[in-house]
């Protein structure tokens, strides 16, 4: 597992393709019970969060990310460069769902990030409610690591009311040593995606289940 966690609140256009099979339907691990683990875990983060920032309620909307790419060359190589993006999201504003596009802009143009799937969270904490609304959804999107080593802005637009948000700047500290080491140049588009092995790599980061 590689990982970076963060969070947020308050033309020429490129696609890098997946070679994938496309995803229609996205849902939690039905093992666990009420929610996987790592939606689990964001909870808690947003509950942190929410506390910290009491004061400032309600505040219009509060976006924290995820993401992890492959443990080593092998994975890697098997997800051809691609990790995946986790983005948890909560409006006070409903109609600002769902989340219109997730985009990262630099010199050479725009790379917009293809959706794996979405799922809506209920929210139950009343602290969570206060400060940050309790419409969230959280969305997974194919992230190429090469795009995390170059230097530009990774922006969501909303369905209403806000666009170009700012999520993160690139390039990040965050790397991938053996991919440095080995100089490998990956996505490829030549090449295609093991299925099988992004199912259980999303399971095993992120505990969901992918049906295609």
């Amino acid at each position: 597992m590689k990982r970076l966690t963060s969070l947020l609140f308050i033309v020429f256009i490129f696609i890098l393709p997946v070679k994938s099979q496309e995803i229609t339907h996205l849902t939690i691990n039905l093992g666990v019970i009420d929610s996987s683990a790592s939606i689990s875990r964001m909870t808690h983060r947003i509950t942190d969060a929410a506390t910290q920032y009491e004061s400032y309620a309600p505040v219009p909307r509060f976006v924290q990310f995820d993401y992890a790419f492959g443990s080593d060359l092998d994975e890697y190589k098997k997800l051809n460069g691609f990790g995946i993006l986790y983005i948890t999201s909560l409006n006070q504003d409903s109609t600002e769902y769902p989340i219109v596009h997730v985009s990262f802009n630099y010199e050479s143009g725009v790379i917009d990030l293809k959706l794996i799937g979405s799922m809506v969270i209920p929210v139950t904490d009343q602290i969570i409610k206060k400060v940050f609304g309790n419409h969230r959804i959280d969305y997974y999107y194919y992230l190429p690591y090469e795009i995390t080593q170059l230097s530009g802005n990774l922006y969501i637009d909303w369905n209403a009311n806000r666009k170009d948000f700012l999520l993160t700047k690139f390039p990040s500290d965050f790397t991938l040593d053996f991919v440095t080491k080995n100089k490998i140049k990956l996505p490829d588009n030549k090449k295609v995606m093991d299925d099988k092995f992004f199912d259980e790599f999303a399971n095993r980061e992120f505990s969901i289940l992918l049906k295609r």
